[in-house]
């Protein structure tokens, strides 16, 4: 695709990367980019681009007598050193909620993480992201679990 192209569109490229085609959509907007490098849609969906992952995130509960704690795992995690598990755990406690939030620091590709169950009934999730000139950005987002099962 050139940058005459007239179909090289911020759109067009949104359209492959709703499609899931994400070398096709940084082809237009390379071409958007060398016709208006300051084309501000363009460069929104190129940062888009840039902050997809293949990373994974799993949270589980220890399967043993205490049952008193989480397992964090996380696989295929680009730029690990970076990045951050942060977890977030609910309760209702009378008619008001509770929360738990804790973190620790990923420091490889693949990696496991056990925490402890703050409360005795909840709800947990967890992300792991990272931090850059731009702000956080998630990475991969977890299936929330809940207690007692």
């Amino acid at each position: 695709m050139t940058d005459r192209d007239p179909l090289a569109t911020p759109t067009l490229a949104r359209l492959y990367m709703g499609q899931g085609h994400f070398d096709r959509a940084r082809t237009v907007l390379d071409a958007c980019l060398r016709r208006d490098s300051l084309d501000g849609h363009a460069l929104a969906l190129v940062r888009r681009l840039q902050a997809r992952s293949d990373a994974s995130l799993l949270i589980t509960l220890v399967d043993d007598e205490a049952a008193d704690r989480l397992t964090i795992k996380w696989t295929a995690l680009g730029d690990a050193e970076a990045c951050h598990v942060v977890v977030v755990a609910s309760t209702q406690t009378g008619r008001t909620a509770a929360t738990w939030v804790t973190s620790t620091r990923a420091r490889a590709a693949f990696g496991t993480w056990e925490c402890p169950l703050p409360f005795p009934r909840g709800s947990v999730s967890a992300c792991i992201g990272c931090v850059d000139a731009h702000g956080w950005y998630v990475r991969a987002v977890a299936r929330p679990v809940s207690w007692p099962a």
